[in-house]
């Protein structure tokens, strides 16, 4: 029992909700029920959702994970860098076990890649679409061009803009990683 778990006394956990003790205690041993208010109170007062008390569980599809030794790099056409979709929509395969099922991309929500650039290697296409881009350097540095600006990111930086801007990235001194997401049906 959770409450239990959470080293809670019944005393404790009906003063926080503001129930009786016996009326809790009934409810404990499923003798009788409560209101959805005194459920929010219950589920406030031991810190989970009203959802987790009611026996929630989550879908295995739900979730979509991308292990490490999963992830596929590929190259596009004759660019010189290399990336491994994350994302669902992006094509990311997830491992059964993690939920999520393989690839296809196209689907909805947020688009996210591992983008590796050798040194000094560049993607010549600039982009331009909807949504927002996010940029999070792994390892290396980075340059993404903008519009009227130039900005250098460093491994741990972070960056984000709207797609709409139009942008070009480009690997600084040495080899380059970073995980770009693109939110808001940026494809």
């Amino acid at each position: 029992m959770l409450r239990q778990r959470r080293g809670m006394t019944l005393d404790a956990l009906a003063l926080d909700a503001g129930l009786s003790k016996g009326h809790l205690s009934r409810f404990e041993r499923a003798e009788k029920t409560v209101s959805l208010a005194a459920l929010l109170r219950i589920a406030q007062a031991l810190g989970t959702s009203a959802a987790s008390l009611l026996g929630e569980q989550v879908d295995r599809g739900v979730v979509h994970v991308v292990r490490a030794a999963q992830r596929h790099y590929r190259k596009q056409g004759g660019a010189d860098y290399l990336y491994a979709a994350l994302s669902r929509a992006s094509g990311g395969e997830g491992d059964g076990g993690g939920g999520g099922g393989g690839g296809g991309g196209g689907g909805e929500g947020p688009t996210a890649l591992v983008l590796r650039l050798p040194a000094d290697a560049h993607v010549s296409e600039a982009a331009f679409h909807k949504g927002d881009e996010i940029f999070f350097v792994l390892r290396g540095a980075i340059e993404i061009a903008l519009a009227d600006q130039s900005i250098v990111l460093r491994e741990g930086d972070f960056a984000e803009f709207p797609g709409l801007v139009k942008h070009r990235i480009r690997s600084v001194g040495t080899d380059a990683e970073v995980l770009i997401v693109v939110t808001g049906n940026g494809r």
